[in-house]
């Protein structure tokens, strides 16, 4: 086993898989928190978004690089080791190994994978903390190996405390404040309402981040932040159960009754929230469709009629072959006429 004796220099050594290990607390695991076994780490790593097994095919044709080491820290408890950086790489090494039978024949360098190259980052030394924590950052959150939302989110989240953590990690990553507030709010507007989300865990963090983008979401749901720590002070948890609603749907029923079908949905949205009968309609059950009718003026209003009275047409148009068509052509016709001439009086 490599020496693991404490240092205050980042060293650069060779070790066996077997001494390394996933950390539960790694960003990338936020979406799979508790007392998680390697092996439970190991097949979340194997299923999406992260899908390590897709860097198999790479190990079995190169082996290890090892000008691309490892970013480890030291397990206090064992003498082994916690994977910062290169999950992914070591959940791909580990199922090879497992399975040695199965890649022994495809590839010659399974030997290659007995020994990894490592980068141990001291523990307890602020100046190589400090190191680490830009590193996964820039590596990570803005860089060129991206973390999904929410692993961004669980970082920023476990990274800042006051305001001086907003400060320093602004200055250390070269973002701005409201680049922050987009991952650290609905991340912390999550673990506020724990209870409210749960019937949720299992769905995309990023749609409720970009719904709290717009003004009218944030707004109906009280939401007040902490501008120098963006700490959540307040939600509104009634209304909150209704915007998760309105973004997820239900389990109860299939998600069916969900809004939100694709991101320009967001901003309707929040247009609808802005405008409390329209808000009314859509907490009574309505479409987001049937709420924005709401908002249009008189004018408005009346160019809608137009657009519904030429598409029904045009849907009556296709249904024509069948048998039952001919009333329903008809009945149209009374109407398109009374809408005529409704629309020629109010202009």
């Amino acid at each position: 086993m490599a020496q693991t004796s404490p240092t205050t220099k980042v060293v650069y050594t060779r070790v066996s898989p077997d001494e390394l290990h996933f950390d539960p607390t790694n960003p990338r695991f936020a979406g799979a928190k508790g007392n998680k076994t390697d092996d439970d780490i190991q097949q979340v790593l194997e299923r999406e978004p992260h899908i390590a097994l897709e860097l198999v095919d790479s190990f079995l044709e190169n082996g290890f690089i090892e000008f691309e080491p490892l970013v480890v820290r030291a397990r206090p408890d064992d003498g082994g080791y916690y994977v910062v950086e290169g999950n992914r790489r070591l959940a791909a090494i580990r199922h090879i190994r497992q399975n040695k039978v199965k890649y022994e024949k495809k590839s010659t360098k399974l030997e290659d994978l007995e020994q990894v190259s490592v980068l141990v980052f001291p523990e307890g030394d602020r100046e190589q903390q400090t190191k680490q924590r830009v590193y996964l950052g820039v590596r990570h959150l803005f860089g060129f190996r991206d973390w999904p939302a929410e692993s961004k989110a669980h970082f920023l989240d476990s990274e800042i405390k006051t305001k001086a953590d907003v400060v320093r990690t602004m200055r250390e990553l070269n973002i701005k404040k409201h680049e922050l507030a987009r991952y650290l709010i609905p991340y912390r507007i999550r673990k506020h309402a724990s209870d409210l989300m749960k019937p949720h865990a299992d769905q995309d963090f990023w749609v409720l981040g970009e719904g709290l983008n717009r003004s009218g979401v944030k707004e109906y749901i009280l939401l007040e932040v902490d501008k120098d720590t963006l700490e959540v002070k307040k939600v509104d948890l009634k209304r909150l159960k209704n915007l998760l609603t309105f973004v997820y749907g239900t389990p109860q029923k299939d998600r069916e009754d969900r809004l939100i079908e694709e991101t320009r949905d967001l901003s309707k949205l929040g247009k609808v929230l802005s405008n409390p009968k329209a808000t009314a309609a859509v907490e009574k059950g309505k479409t987001l469709e049937d709420a924005l009718v709401l908002l249009d003026s008189p004018e408005e209003t009346i160019k809608r009629l137009g657009r519904l009275m030429a598409q029904t047409k045009a849907v009556i148009a296709v249904l024509k072959t069948r048998k039952d068509a001919k009333n329903l052509s008809a009945s149209f016709g009374t109407f398109e006429t009374t809408a005529k001439k409704f629309i020629s009086d109010a202009n």
